[in-house]
């Protein structure tokens, strides 16, 4: 299984999460993307999810560990231009078919 990205009007939603995902290879934008909020749906006790800004090295923008399959997290950025990026090894899940990341645009 590899990760699958929909966009549905000002929604990327990623699942499948066993493989990175960069903003300029999995979706159409050039330049970034306008984000509101990033929320991470886990998919067990004890899943790390990491985001980063610009590449695998960049700045973390969104970094999590939950309690559980239900303990969904989010952050907001208020129409921040960013470059997100998930470097899977960085990211540690219970099952990475259950897990799912929905990035909301401006």
């Amino acid at each position: 299984m590899s990760n699958t990205t929909t966009l549905s009007g000002p929604i990327i939603t990623i699942t499948g999460l066993d493989a990175d995902w960069t903003w300029s290879t999995d979706t159409v934008f050039t330049n970034g993307i306008k984000v509101h909020s990033i929320r991470f749906h886990p998919s067990g006790a004890n899943d790390i999810f990491i985001v980063h800004d610009h590449g695998i090295d960049g700045a973390e923008i969104f970094s999590v560990k939950c309690s559980g399959d239900t303990d969904d997290r989010v952050q907001y950025y208020g129409g921040a231009w960013l470059r997100p990026v998930i470097d899977i090894t960085d990211c540690t899940l219970s099952s990475a078919a259950a897990a799912k990341v929905t990035i909301h645009m401006v």
